[in-house]
């Protein structure tokens, strides 16, 4: 009995350098060449991708817009005609944040690749002017009626 141990073990050896040598050739036959045809698809797709969640992101900040409009309506409806004036010129500047990004997202719907670093910047910038206006918007809204 003792001689067929160390025969087991030269075969569990063994087949377990078969068993990493397959794995290394199948991980390795992965790696073929990259055809530029391979390569526009990728950069393609990449480029889609970057677009769509860009117009997400802007989408989801327009909603964040719509929220502060909706609680707007609401502060005016309760308002006095003295604030109501104040707020009524807050909601008007908060509706041109709405169209700004209604452009930035159309403009992300629209764009080619050529265009896209403009499209993408101006997105940006955009996005970041609207956040940074509801934030600027919030803070007015607590400061007028914290006082009165």
């Amino acid at each position: 009995m003792k001689p067929t141990k160390p025969i087991t073990n030269t075969f569990l050896k063994l087949f377990g350098v078969l068993v990493m040598t397959v794995l290394v050739v199948a991980c390795s036959g992965k790696k073929e060449k990259e055809t530029p045809e391979d390569a526009m698809t990728e950069l393609k797709d990449s480029f889609e991708q970057e677009k769509k969640d860009l117009k997400y992101e802007l989408e989801e900040i327009k909603l964040d817009v719509e929220k502060e409009l909706d609680k707007l309506d609401d502060k005016i409806a309760e308002a006095t005609d003295q604030n109501k004036t104040v707020l009524e010129r807050m909601k008007a500047d908060l509706n041109d944040k709405a169209d700004d990004l209604d452009r930035a997202i159309d403009k992300v719907e629209n764009s080619t690749k050529q265009a896209w670093n403009d499209t993408r910047e101006f997105a940006v910038e955009t996005s970041e002017d609207v956040k940074s206006s509801l934030k600027d918007f919030g803070e007015k809204i607590k400061e007028k009626f914290s006082d009165s």
